[in-house]
């Protein structure tokens, strides 16, 4: 169709690979008529701003039809007089099929084993345009061409700047761990896409669909996160916790420290470390392979002294302050618990022989 200063009729056929075209003809009289296709928006474009959009249907361009562009240029030229516009034709229904990657691995903390690995994901995902107005000025205006080749590199390129943070933080806040999260596909797609599509509002796009195929990481990651696993395994069965597995590690580092210089320092910190740590183990724990020290009761069996009344240790034979002879201490019947004196040779009450 040429480009002239009479009537005009502006349209534009897009197949399903096609969410941006624009037409040809850039010159328009208020003559021309502009039929949009159902499941299109047409957008007048000047000098970097979008104006008027129109949606399916026939529309004479009119100044009634054309308030942006009016106000744009304070007024219309006359009837015969061409004013030049770009218009865009955004295919509204259609999704576009988008495979992405992780260009370079993620590096992030799994968030049950507390290791740094590196995770590579890819996946696939449809993407529509949900406004047209920010779709057209933040992604199509940059473009030098508007085929489908490069419009779909540079809505891609848009995404995974976002998406390699937003897969790696979903993870993390999630607590999701890399050796389960096979099973978990799923369920991160799905919370991976809202956060996305809240980044893809910005340049007018949305997913309609979005896929995470695989995630994984390397050999040497999967095997230390298997050694991390059997860890957590034995923690649980003996009763501490990561925590205190540092701790201990901690200890047994400084404890280990033995150089010249600094080895006495060493054993000295392992020394105390080692104590405040085992204090903490009996009073989280009440492990009995790490028992407190036995403090002596108050009321532990002593001899008193029958001339001077002093208190003497219960194995004592004389007075430690007079000398004087002491009876043997006294003694349990081991057959009925009646308490004798220290010389008995029977029990009192049962007659049980000592």
């Amino acid at each position: 169709m040429s480009s002239n200063n009479a009537f005009e009729v502006i349209s534009c056929v897009t197949d399903n690979n096609t969410l941006v075209k624009k037409s040809h003809i850039e010159n328009f009289n208020t003559q021309s008529q502009l039929i949009v296709n159902e499941s299109q928006e047409a957008l007048f474009y000047k000098e970097g701003q979008a104006l008027d959009l129109f949606g399916p249907g026939r529309h004479a361009l009119v100044t009634e039809n054309l308030p942006f562009f009016r106000k744009f240029f304070n007024h219309l030229f006359g009837n015969d007089t061409p004013f030049p516009c770009e218009v865009f034709f955004i295919n509204k229904v259609s999704v576009l099929d988008v495979l992405w990657g992780t260009p370079s691995p993620i590096v992030l903390e799994d968030p049950q084993y507390h290791l740094i690995v590196n995770v590579k994901s890819s996946g696939q995902c449809g993407i529509v345009v949900k406004d047209s107005r920010k779709f057209v000025v933040k992604v199509v205006g940059q473009l030098p061409q508007f085929d489908v080749e490069n419009v779909r590199r540079a809505i891609k390129g848009m995404m995974m700047t976002s998406l390699t943070n937003i897969i790696a933080n979903t993870i993390i806040n999630e607590k999701i761990g890399i050796l389960e999260i096979a099973t978990k596909l799923e369920e991160l797609s799905l919370s991976v896409q809202r956060k996305l599509n809240e980044k893809l509002d910005d340049i007018g796009l949305e997913t309609v669909h979005f896929n995470i195929g695989t995630i994984f990481t390397n050999d040497d990651d999967i095997s230390l996160l298997k050694q991390a696993k059997a860890r957590a395994a034995a923690r649980a069965t003996e009763g501490y916790t990561y925590q205190e597995e540092q701790k201990f590690d901690v200890l047994r580092t400084a404890a280990g420290n033995t150089s010249t210089a600094g080895g006495m320092v060493g054993m000295g910190v392992g020394i105390g470390a080692g104590l405040g740590f085992m204090g903490e183990m009996r009073e989280q724990t009440g492990s009995a392979m790490n028992p407190a020290p036995q403090q002596p009761a108050a009321n532990a069996q002593t001899k008193t002294c029958a001339k001077c009344g002093a208190a003497n240790d219960s194995g004592a034979k004389f007075c430690q302050e007079c000398g004087n002879a002491l009876a043997p201490a006294k003694k349990f019947c081991t057959e009925c618990g009646t308490q004798c004196e220290g010389t008995a040779k029977f029990c009192s009450v049962c007659g049980h022989k000592f």
